[in-house]
């Protein structure tokens, strides 16, 4: 499971850094790079990082993680609003930060495969 966890932890890191590149290649504002980051980290968390940490030893953590997840979600849905929050970015890349950390803790609870 550690091994199948870090993959998926390496291919999300390579999709933010993706991100990060493209943002700025093709010069999107802060806010547009916040929100693509905040989805994929979405999409990531619910879809294939979350589900790894079902076992009962990982439910403290994970349930940490769907908290966050939970809260990046609502800071997204402030950045489709025409009037938004002038920390939302701040706060989306503060929690992305949370996120990075959580779940390297995440990894060390892992048992070995």
């Amino acid at each position: 499971m550690s091994t199948q966890l870090q993959q998926e932890i390496d291919r999300w890191e390579a999709q933010l850094e993706e991100i990060a590149e493209t943002s700025q290649s093709d010069s999107w504002f802060l806010e547009e790079r916040r929100l693509t980051e905040a989805q994929q980290t979405i999409i990531t968390y619910r879809g294939r990082i979350l589900p790894l940490l079902a076992e009962p030893d990982d439910r403290f953590v994970a349930t940490e993680i769907e908290h966050l997840v939970d809260s990046l979600e609502d800071l997204r849905n402030d950045l489709f609003r025409t009037v938004h929050p002038a920390t939302s970015h701040e706060k989306i890349a503060e929690t992305i930060a949370a996120l990075r950390a959580l779940v390297q803790v995440a990894l060390r609870l892992e048992p070995a495969s």
